[in-house]
């Protein structure tokens, strides 16, 4: 079969803007507020962190970030969902706290100025393609939306084998000291300056400022909303006492052991707060040894110099 000159000049022509057409979208697409190179990665038990590119001339108001449990494909699942996170203009990573276990998907699409949303959809550009999974080690359990609600079904945590006597002489009462060694006591202690001691604040760790998915960790964390942050320290004496029967994780121990410590503290047994201090000295030497002295400046003989006189 022959072509004539028309008939190839036609195909040729035609080759030719079927080239252009992926080099012109690629330019337009460029000049468009999306954002580029998403990232999702795992960065902790309930964290998901994301990071991307924006270009250079990013005229968009803001971003708006979506999660989903499925992947997100269609324009039509952005516009029903509302974006779990609306972020600046120029930020490039962001934090994801979940509340809950299982795989995630993300999409990050810019907003314009006067509120709509620049509703594009890339596939590994603004779109990530596999998601990211939460899955609990077998002590973790899944955390209630609203921390009041009754806990969710999910992975539960075991609850472990009890153990007592902890800290075996906590609840042992003191000895009742000779009355010769009382008045040597006073009589040293008044060739000493008196000085008004003063009561420190309470101490929280950095570990129990926000709510943890962990089993020990968020026992801790209840048991401190409900009492000793409430300053209910007979109540979170109590409390920690029922607390520390069962087998902990040792840092949590460590930290329930303080605050039960502080909770006596407060309580002015000042015995029983010397001991636990001295028991978590070892794990928080310099943090034990203020609450120790502060405690001794409170801690006192119980008897006057006169009862000792009318002892002997």
């Amino acid at each position: 079969m022959r072509f004539s000159g028309r008939q190839i000049f036609r195909a040729f022509f035609l080759f030719l803007f079927t080239m252009s057409l992926p080099v012109s979208q690629a330019q337009k697409a460029q000049s468009r507020p999306i954002c580029s190179s998403i990232t999702a990665e795992k960065a902790g038990v309930n964290k998901i962190k994301l990071s991307w590119q924006i270009p250079q001339e990013f005229n968009a108001a803001s971003i708006a970030l979506f999660r989903s449990t499925s992947p997100i494909q269609q324009k039509s699942t952005i516009s029903a969902e509302k974006p779990v996170a609306e972020l600046p203009a120029q930020t490039t990573s962001y934090t994801d706290v979940l509340k809950h276990f299982g795989e995630y998907y993300y999409a990050l699409i810019a907003r314009d100025k006067d509120g709509s949303l620049f509703n594009m959809l890339i596939p590994s550009v603004n779109a990530t393609v596999k998601p990211v999974m939460l899955l609990p080690p077998d002590d973790y359990f899944e955390l209630p939306s609203d921390p009041d609600e009754q806990y969710v079904p999910g992975f539960l945590r075991e609850l472990p084998l009890p153990y007592l006597d902890l800290i075996s002489d906590l609840d042992i009462k003191p000895t009742a000291m000779n009355p010769k060694a009382k008045k040597a006591a006073y009589e040293l202690s008044g060739k000493y300056a008196v000085k008004k001691a003063k009561v420190l604040p309470p101490y929280i760790f950095e570990a129990d400022m926000i709510n943890s998915p962990e089993g020990d960790d968020f026992f801790l964390f209840e048991s401190l909303k409900k009492y000793f942050i409430k300053k209910d320290y007979r109540g979170s004496v109590k409390d920690l006492k029922e607390f520390l029967k069962i087998t902990r994780d040792s840092s949590v121990t460590t930290r329930a052991v303080f605050y039960l410590a502080q909770s006596q503290y407060y309580c002015k047994n000042y015995r029983k707060a010397l001991e636990l201090f001295l028991f978590v000295e070892d794990e928080l030497p310099e943090l034990s040894k203020k609450w120790i002295d502060s405690t001794l400046d409170f801690y006192h003989i119980p008897d006057s110099p006169e009862k000792i006189r009318q002892a002997r």
